[in-house]
């Protein structure tokens, strides 16, 4: 008997029947330290001094622009830091005394994305791929698209019951991710917890935007857009063919589903929904500018569709059922960014995960209401949750849907409407006709490898880059790599120039020279590359200090300060090279659009098994594919005097 009924358990849990009931199937997690608990106690992104940001904006300056580029920018900079400079630091410095809750930046921010008039795919929406379940028969549309829509509304109920653990950073796990350091750091108050962590050589991270991870979307409006926010919402939208479909996920009282009424709604989709007709598909008229978008929304909203926009405005996300079944990469990131025409997707959501034919779940964002850290918390908590959880199985046959679960959002359109959503398609496959995207893997190095020769991994890569450029154009660029300023409260990002004095002198060494020696050039880079990543995380970046000043002025209704008109400004902020790195196990590669006509954008990983990148660029401007192989030579190049130095 014994025997009998391990089997029967075998059986179940093959067939992916989840062992979780009560509280265990309704939550992610049940942390002994509160979500938010840190939040009181974070500290403030501090403003770095005038002087400071001024000697840091000189020497990344130095690094790209020519000599006498160089000499004019540094007069200008000079003549700023002492005639304007002084009163719109101290003006800067009484704002953000009289804003306490929250960061100099982080309001300008949002300003900043929710004026810009462009569309915002490709344009602001990055998108980042989930690694394949490791159980290849997992690997099926309707099974990962329910398991992931579960995981993602245990993650929800878990925040909306603060018990989702705390977002931490813990210089060494194994000394401060313990019992001792739970218990004392939920003792204290939230006035005092932030200390309490440090003593343990633990970082909290600020988790304001996580309030803003589900049931959100971002609404046009003429000149602004908004941010709307329903955490009361009950379901989560489909889209199918061009169709939006709100699928419930909770019932009346708030509680999760059970996982085969999810899958049986999802089924039921897959199995019976119809395509909508190209002029019908109302999502493409997300990919619009935003103004052009303002004024079809207020007409949708006229022809009476409030009700189903609300619906999709409120979902606590998107999930994209796409039919598209193909391996070949640069097909995948042209629909994982631009989606094609746009008619099975909704840009303005909070996010979107598309999950394609062969079961490849991706996750394209909005970027206004938050960055990179959220959301990888989102898909790490996630992927590791479904992975361990079978709450549905392929084997698995839905059963019969619940009607009252699946709404189909039928939109009332208007001849008018329906050219609009027609021209929005034409106009948004026409916009991104010239993008064009290469993607490389490099298995010659990795993560671990290059720790073992006391290198940063991160600066071995952003070298390979600055050498890739040069040997295709023959120049150094401005180059922006992403950094993460969530030690503090409301920070959202700061640019790391890593195109340094080290980089240069190491690529004309390795290219020009071709001298051998070079080890200890690498150690530079290495270190100075540490420095700015260290100052840049720490709000001591340059860039935003020199936002805010300029912000300052206007706010003020000051005169902008000819400085910020200086060709040399202009110049370091036209970021050719765009680069942002996703060191995940979770995601196998990401990606965006180049941020200047004739840029490449940067999505890279830097993992156990092998360095990886996706490049985009506007092929009329530049070649991602040479790019792509020229960043591959490079690797290979740095390999060489890494392994000879060993």
């Amino acid at each position: 008997m014994l025997r009998s009924s391990n089997l029967c358990r075998s059986i179940a849990a093959s067939r992916g029947k989840h062992a979780l009931t009560g509280d265990d199937y309704q939550y992610l997690e049940k942390s002994e330290i509160p979500s938010y608990h840190f939040q009181k106690s974070l500290r403030r992104l501090p403003i770095p001094k005038l002087p400071d940001t001024v000697n840091r904006y000189l020497a990344s300056s130095k690094a790209v622009l020519s000599p006498e580029a160089y000499a004019k920018t540094e007069a200008s900079i000079r003549s700023f830091e002492t005639n304007e400079g002084p009163k719109l630091q101290e003006a800067l410095l009484e704002y953000d005394k009289a804003h306490r809750d929250t960061s100099y930046i982080s309001e300008p921010w949002f300003d900043m994305y929710l004026r810009a008039r462009v569309p915002v795919a490709v344009n602001y929406n990055p998108f980042m791929m989930y690694a394949p379940d490791p159980d290849p028969k997992f690997n099926d549309q309707l099974t990962r698209a329910t398991n992931l829509a579960i995981s993602y509304a245990r993650i929800k109920r878990s925040l909306d019951e603060n018990i989702l653990g705390p977002e931490v950073f813990h210089m060494n796990p194994k000394k401060s991710d313990t019992k001792l350091f739970r218990t004392v750091c939920k003792t204290l108050p939230p006035s005092l917890s932030w200390f309490g962590a440090v003593a343990f050589k633990a970082f909290p991270l600020d988790m304001s935007q996580y309030k803003s991870l589900f049931c959100g979307s971002r609404i046009p409006k003429k000149e602004k857009d908004v941010l709307y926010l329903d955490s009361t919402q009950k379901h989560f939208i489909a889209f199918y063919k061009g169709v939006p479909y709100a699928v419930r996920i909770f019932d009346d009282s708030g509680k999760l589903l059970d996982a085969e009424d999810v899958h049986a709604s999802l089924a039921w989709i897959l199995k019976n929904g119809k395509e909508a007709k190209p002029e019908e598909s109302v999502g493409s008229l997300t990919s619009l500018d935003r103004d052009s978008w303002a004024d079809a929304r207020v007409e949708l909203q006229n022809a009476g569709n409030e009700e189903y926009l609300k619906k999709i405005d409120g979902g606590l996300f998107a999930m994209c059922l796409d039919d598209l079944k193909t391996e070949e990469h640069k097909r995948l990131v042209q629909s994982l960014l631009i989606g094609d025409d746009a008619r099975n997707r909704w840009f303005d959501k909070c996010f979107q995960t598309i999950v394609d034919a062969n079961g490849q779940a991706t996750i394209n964002f909005e970027h206004s209401w938050g960055d990179g850290v959220a959301v990888l918390r989102l898909m790490e908590e996630s992927f590791k949750d479904t992975n361990k959880n079978r709450f549905v199985s392929p084997d698995d046959q839905p059963k019969s849907h619940n009607p009252a679960h699946v709404e189909t959002l039928n939109f009332k359109l208007t001849d008018s409407l329906k050219t609009k959503i027609s021209e929005a398609q034409k106009s948004h496959v026409n916009a991104n006709s010239d993008l064009d995207f290469a993607t490389m893997e490099y298995e010659g190095l990795n993560r671990d490898l290059i720790k073992k020769t006391k290198l940063s991994p991160d600066s071995v890569m952003q070298l390979a880059i600055q050498m890739a450029f040069y040997s295709r154009y023959k120049e150094f660029v401005p180059t922006y790599e992403s950094c993460s300023t969530a030690a503090f409260l409301k920070g959202r990002t700061e640019c790391m120039r890593s195109a340094t004095a080290a980089t240069r002198t190491a690529t004309l060494a390795i290219l020009e020279e071709n001298r051998k020696d070079i080890r200890q050039l690498l150690t530079d880079c290495s270190a100075q590359h540490f420095q700015l990543v260290k100052e840049a995380s720490m709000g001591q970046g340059y860039d935003r200090h020199l936002l805010g000043l300029k912000i300052t002025a206007q706010r003020l209704s000051q005169p902008t300060p000819d400085f910020f008109g200086d060709a040399g400004y202009n110049r370091m902020n036209h970021f050719v090279l765009s680069t942002s790195t996703l060191s995940t196990e979770t995601i196998v590669f990401g990606g965006f659009g180049p941020v200047v006509a004739d840029g490449f954008g940067i999505g890279y990983n830097v993992v156990a098994s092998k360095l990886g990148a996706v490049i985009s660029s506007n092929k009329s401007k530049r070649d991602a594919a040479a790019f792509s192989n020229a960043l591959y030579k490079s690797l290979d190049i740095l390999r060489g005097h890494l392994v000879e130095s060993k």
